[in-house]
């Protein structure tokens, strides 16, 4: 008798804990859930409300493009703010605070891959007519800025739009998350014209598969820097 009410007793403790369990994981994916919409309301919102904005400074002013480049990394900033207050944004998984050992193999890696592509830029240039470099550049990208507008373009396009629709897929289709990823980058350079929005989607993607890889942001950071700022130095921009 003693036994069996000892018995009863554990089934019921037992039975108790596992609901507990299910309740608490049952609640995780709902919030999951939630932050997953908020993560795609926001980015549809933001790229509405450039292209919005875009239309109307174009039609009104004469702004030179690289007016609206500061413009998509102001929305986009807005974008990080907004996902900082209303989802359980994680650094480690943004690829912003990693370990030792990941940046520098997130370092290797971009930075290997930004040389690959320069060797390619400088074949490219002679073919064109002769080798030529220059450090000089016309417009907004200047040797000062851009070590500045590439890293922070990374973390708005990888650790931003990329995290965010990886929540949106919950993290099950990464590679769709950052194809999904390269062609919102590629449509906030619309601006630039078709073949600079191929080109950006591009840059995207292959930056994103890099970012996958190691989960670093600053590594990907040195490749967009090199296939970014390379091209003008050469004079294929």
């Amino acid at each position: 008798m003693d036994f069996t009410i000892i018995s009863l007793c554990g089934y019921k403790r037992a039975r108790g804990r596992s609901y507990l369990f299910a309740k608490s994981g049952v609640r995780k994916l709902q919030n999951g859930e939630r932050s997953a919409v908020r993560a795609l309301s926001f980015l549809l919102v933001t790229l509405a409300l450039y292209l919005f904005l875009w239309q109307v400074f174009s039609q009104r002013f004469d702004f030179p493009a690289y007016y609206y480049t500061r413009l998509i990394e102001f929305l986009a900033l807005c974008l990080f703010v907004s996902l900082a207050l209303t989802t359980p944004m994680r650094f480690s998984e943004m690829g912003i605070v990693v370990p030792r050992a990941v940046l520098f193999r997130s370092l290797s890696l971009g930075g290997g891959v930004g040389l690959a592509f320069v060797a390619l830029f400088a074949l490219l240039g002679t073919f064109r007519g002769g080798f030529s470099f220059s450090w000089h550049l016309a417009g907004d990208v200047s040797r000062l800025t851009y070590f500045v507008v590439a890293p922070f373009q990374e973390i708005l396009a990888k650790s931003v739009m990329l995290y965010s629709f990886e929540l949106v897929l919950d993290r099950r289709h990464p590679r769709v998350a950052n194809l999904l990823s390269a062609l919102f980058f590629g449509a906030f350079h619309v601006v630039y014209g078709a073949k600079m929005m191929v080109l950006s989607a591009g840059l995207s993607f292959l930056t994103g598969l890099l970012f996958q890889k190691e989960r670093c942001v600053w590594g990907v950071a040195l490749t967009h820097f090199a296939l970014g700022f390379f091209p003008l130095c050469f004079g294929l921009g």
